[in-house]
């Protein structure tokens, strides 16, 4: 089947046209252009809308997705070419249901196709069902992934077996397993009722079976029953004697207990006995009122210490610092003196200039005295061999050159010849200031003024030594006045006491043995008090019973109820006995009980056979389908996987895929087989595509073969997969229309020179 030519008023589209050519049609478009629309047509066209498809949370059925924008009808026409023959079909609404009517024709004429209607129209011209068709051939993103169906598995099956397509294995496997469910499911069916029956029979036989074997049981019961009450009440008596040589006891303790704390109190109050004076909390109050000063005073002396160590520290510091100075030697009237008189030096030095020689003086007389000479030499030399008289006019000239020698010699003397030391004021201010070891007046002002600070600051710490040596004084002082008060008045109990410390010591161990007093006379008023009670209740008349007595394993008052729940029991027995004898008198006849449990168990026996050969029949069909799959799926992975290779450039090699088309992908360089869920989303999508084309070659092939629909299956393809991907669906397309829908414009550049290939874009 070959689509030619669609129209369609379907979802956004509105009586809009779009026609196909044999072999690879691209169609390529933006977004919201209606790609997915004419898609969703071809579909329709095909199969029909199923309008008891609901819209979902997340999805829209087909009868909301695709209704007319404009509010009209959902129509459309196309134009197919079938088995040699040019068909045109029509759908229209039908009521409420869109495009349920069907009218086909062949193309150019007004013959109807009657063989043609809605319910056969997709599965006649495609060859397949619309299931196996949008599993196979429509191939559209998201759902590129294959999904099984019964439909689908009957293709496979009738593919395989090469007898048609029957029963799906799906649909026999669920007929066995509803007649196994009619006999048994869970606690429900023929046999768990007809084993509940068995069991309410056995129940029953067991019932008269123990009903004799009960009543004995009962009388024994009452028999034990009886001999446990007698033997508490011995255990009764016994714990009445017990309990009267415990009384005796208790008496015996008491008493020894009294006495006990009688001594214990004479031997408390001796101790806070002092001096023949029995102390109480309030003379431990008054010693302790005059004690309590002594700590802080101790304390405040203490830190009046740390004080005046503190202060002796820093003036010794600072003594050290002024005794350091060169200036201690001096006064500082005197230091002000010689500090005026150095700044007066410093005037006259400034103002006392030395005579210099200017060196240009020396430099003019070497000047002329070189010109001399040469000039005089000069002249001698030219004139000697020329003129007669130059004889005569050397001994002219000689007092010129020694002129010139002269001068020249002054010149080199005054050049290096330094001006006389001169002694004055400078001198003396230097040795004023060697005295101090300073380099200036300003240094030696500096100094002094740096020494009076110090003096300054030891006169502070002088006065703050002082200060913290009173206090330290005063503090010590007081508490010693307030350690001997507090001796004094705890020597009034305790003279040999002497000083704080032991004061302190002794208030605690007598305030301490004044609270074990206090305790001691409650215990003894106790113990005098248990005494006298237990005298109260005790009979000496009584004789207490001294011989070996066994102790019981209860306690009285457990005996004692341990007889009332047996006389209770006793009583229960002795009724369950009568009923017991009197329900065994009504009891059926055991023989017709047992021939029914026969007849029940015969009848189970016969359905748990025919269950147990329902079950062989399902493993059985289990095991066929096996084989079906085992020799389906090798060819069918083998085809998938030289397509990946191709898409891939032989990446992958291997493809597997589970009976729910769940698949894997092996790579050359790897060992083992990685899930779909391991590799990346357009690795996933080229797997089903492959799947899908091998599906299409194996399942939907023939003389007149269906298109493939093909909605941005590209997608998430790379530049060179997709380049593959065309290459290998322009070869499928000598074969077989192919429509490819397409939102990005590569797959149109990629095709675009292609002769054979249809391009359509907007």
């Amino acid at each position: 089947m070959k689509i030619r030519k669609m129209t369609a008023s379907f979802g956004k589209l509105k009586n809009s046209t779009l026609e196909l050519g044999e072999g690879l049609n691209i169609i390529s478009a933006p977004n919201e252009y209606g790609k997915s629309t004419w898609c969703g047509f071809i579909s329709a066209m095909l199969y029909g809308i199923d309008t008891s498809e609901r819209d979902k949370a997340g999805r829209l059925s087909a009868k909301t997705r695709f209704r007319p924008w404009d509010g009209g009808s959902m129509v459309g026409t196309m134009e197919v070419r079938h088995n040699g023959r040019d068909i045109t079909i029509q759908r229209t609404g039908r009521g409420t249901s869109p495009m349920k009517n069907v009218i086909a024709v062949y193309t150019g004429t007004a013959d109807f196709i009657k063989e043609l209607n809605s319910e056969n129209l997709g599965e006649t011209l495609t060859g397949v069902t619309k299931p196996v068709f949008e599993r196979t051939a429509f191939i559209r993103r998201p759902d590129i992934r294959v999904s099984q169906t019964a439909e689908l598995e009957r293709k496979i099956a009738g593919l395989v077996t090469e007898s048609g397509e029957g029963i799906s294995y799906t649909e026999a496997d669920a007929a066995l397993r509803a007649a196994m469910r009619k006999l048994r499911f869970n606690k429900s069916g023929v046999i768990p009722a007809l084993e509940q029956e068995l069991r309410q029979a056995e129940a029953a036989m067991e019932e008269i079976e123990s009903s004799a074997s009960e009543v004995a049981n009962l009388r024994n019961n009452m028999t034990r029953l009886q001999k446990q009450v007698e033997h508490m009440e011995n255990d009764l008596e016994i714990h009445a004697k017990l309990e009267q040589r415990a009384a005796r006891k208790r008496l015996e303790e008491a008493r020894t207990a009294a006495e006990a704390a009688q001594i214990r109190v004479a031997e408390l109050d001796a101790a806070i006995t002092k001096n023949g004076h029995k102390m109480t909390r309030e003379d431990i109050n008054e010693i302790r009122e005059a004690a309590a000063a002594v700590v802080p005073l101790k304390s405040v002396a203490s830190e009046a210490e740390r004080t005046l160590w503190q202060a002796e520290k820093e003036l010794s510091d600072v003594v050290n610092k002024r005794t350091s100075s060169p200036l201690s030697t001096r006064t500082e009237e005197a230091v002000n003196a010689d500090i005026a008189r150095g700044r007066k030096l410093e005037e006259q030095a400034k103002n006392t200039k030395e005579r210099k020689i200017p060196r240009v003086y020396p430099i003019v007389l070497l000047t002329l005295a070189v010109l001399g000479l040469i000039v005089t030499s000069g002249l001698l030399s030219a004139l000697g061999g020329v003129v007669p008289w130059a004889a005569e006019l050397l001994e002219f000239s000689l007092p010129g050159i020694a002129v010139s020698l002269v001068l020249g010699a002054a010149g080199l003397v005054l050049l290096f010849m330094k001006p006389p030391r001169r002694r004055g004021a400078a001198e003396e201010l230097a040795e004023l200031l060697d005295s101090y070891g300073v380099s200036s007046i300003e240094k030696l002002a500096s100094m002094l003024t740096a020494y009076t600070a110090v003096v300054n600051e030891e006169s502070v710490k002088r006065a703050a030594r002082d200060s913290a040596r009173a206090a330290y004084e005063s503090a010590g002082a007081a508490a010693q006045e307030a350690s001997a008060l507090a001796v004094e008045k705890l020597a009034v109990f305790m003279p040999e006491v002497s000083s704080g410390e032991e004061v302190v010591s002794a208030l605690k161990e007598t305030e301490h043995n004044i609270d074990l007093l206090t305790h001691a006379e409650f215990d003894m008023i106790s113990a005098r008090n248990i005494y006298e009670t237990l005298m109260a209740d005790y009979d000496p008349s009584i004789e207490v019973d001294d011989s070996y007595l066994p102790t019981p394993m209860r306690n009285r008052e457990d005996t004692v109820a341990a007889i009332k729940r047996a006389q209770t029991q006793l009583q229960e027995a002795t009724r369950q006995y009568d009923l017991a004898t009197g329900a065994q008198r009504t009891q059926g006849d055991p023989a017709i009980i047992e021939g029914k449990i026969e007849s029940l168990r015969e009848r189970i026996a016969q359905c748990e056979r025919r269950y147990s050969a329902l079950v062989l029949a399902a493993d059985t069909l289990a095991e066929a389908n096996t084989e079906l799959q085992t020799r389906f799926s090798p060819g069918l992975g083998r085809m998938a996987a030289e397509i990946m290779a191709r898409l891939t450039d032989g990446r992958y090699e291997k493809l597997y895929f589970d009976k729910g088309f769940d698949a894997s992908a092996k790579e050359s360089s790897s060992p083992e087989a990685r899930p779909l869920l391991a590799l990346s989303d357009g690795t996933a999508d080229e797997v089903y595509l492959s799947l899908r084309l091998a599906m299409c070659e194996l399942l939907l092939s023939g003389d007149d073969p269906c298109p493939i629909v093909l909605d941005d299956a590209l997608a998430n393809f790379d530049d060179t997969r997709c380049l593959r991907a065309l290459q290998l669906l322009r070869e499928m397309a000598k074969s077989r229309q192919i429509i490819l829908f397409s939102c990005h414009s590569r797959e149109a550049h990629l095709m675009g020179e292609a002769g054979d290939v249809r391009v359509l874009g907007v």
